[in-house]
């Protein structure tokens, strides 16, 4: 996944402690993503720290007794303590360092901070009433915890909701010859409504075809291992005497940052088809419902893997 056009690794996705793995949390009320009134804070522990409900937590926040030593790092509503979590273009690590330490809101009700195990980071916490930097310790294989500090509406008290994730080395192995790799796409849903904003959902398979490949390296391609995912989506005319046969809706380019990928290599892109009847190239479309099709485009391994266009409708 992208964010602000910076590639980093969702947590499912087999993080290393040597990448910028991205701890996202989706907040939803009533069947709805909802932003809560406040993000107070993310504090990461050991998984082991939380062996009890009152390790960390006291009346169902992080509670002020947890030591100092116990805290691996800690983000904060916005690098600049304005109570308000941080936009995502604010993410820019090249350039701000502040902004290592920064939640940032990636749409309503989907917020993200990033733990970047490629340079040395730091936050701070509010620790017995003063200010403590911690200075990232998350930087070893082991599984942890981010705890969210999180104010549902103005009126409500802080609740802290826990989340898990594992950091890991053994993504990393040596074969003594090329590895045969397979995939096989499939496009779930195939008719959608006009004015509807769904996912288009794309499973992967993989399949290693080396006889005498172990049974470890083989598991590793089962968890997400295909990287740099782009869509392109086209209209496809039926009168292709007065108009073209195909129109691009959305190229390669312009979905690149908009695409996730789940633990099990399935793509996911949100098409919103409420955009279509404003699009450039719409007096080409022939009517907004009919056929489309989408070609997935991403990298495996050194391949650069293309599929076969996959067609839907829309009615």
């Amino acid at each position: 996944m992208q964010v602000n056009s910076i590639s980093v690794v969702d947590r499912h996705n087999r993080p290393t402690v040597l990448q910028k793995v991205a701890l996202r949390a989706f907040f939803i009320n009533d069947g709805e993503y909802y932003d809560p009134y406040d993000i107070s804070g993310v504090t990461v522990f050991t998984k082991y720290a939380n062996t009890s409900p009152s390790s960390i937590l006291d009346n169902n926040i992080v509670a002020s007794s947890v030591r100092s030593s116990t805290i691996l790092m800690h983000f904060t509503a916005s690098a600049n303590d304005s109570g308000a979590a941080l936009a995502e273009t604010s993410y820019n690590p090249a350039t701000d360092a502040a902004c290592l330490s920064g939640i940032y809101r990636l749409g309503t009700g989907q917020y993200v901070c990033i733990l970047d195990g490629t340079q040395e980071i730091s936050g701070v916490y509010d620790f017995h009433g003063s200010s403590l930097t911690v200075a990232n310790g998350a930087s070893a294989v082991n599984d942890y915890i981010d705890a969210w500090t999180i104010k549902f509406n103005a009126g409500s008290d802080y609740y802290t909701l826990i989340n898990d994730f594992h950091l890991y080395d053994d993504t990393f192995f040596s074969i003594t010859q090329p590895l045969i790799l397979t995939t096989q796409n499939r496009l779930i849903n195939k008719h959608l409504t006009l004015n509807s904003k769904e996912n288009l959902k794309l499973t992967t398979e993989i399949t290693i075809g080396n006889k005498d490949i172990e049974e470890g390296v083989k598991n590793i391609f089962k968890d997400s291992c295909i990287t740099s995912p782009q869509i392109k989506i086209e209209k496809v005319n039926e009168d292709t005497v007065s108009l073209p046969a195909t129109v691009t809706v959305s190229g390669y380019s312009d979905t690149a940052s908009l695409i996730d990928v789940t633990s099990d290599n399935t793509v996911l892109f949100r098409f919103d088809t409420t955009t279509l009847a404003t699009h450039p190239s719409v007096a080409d479309f022939g009517g907004l419902t009919g056929t489309y099709r989408l070609v997935l485009k991403y990298t495996l391994l050194n391949e650069t893997i293309i599929t076969p266009p996959y067609y839907f409708t829309i009615s």
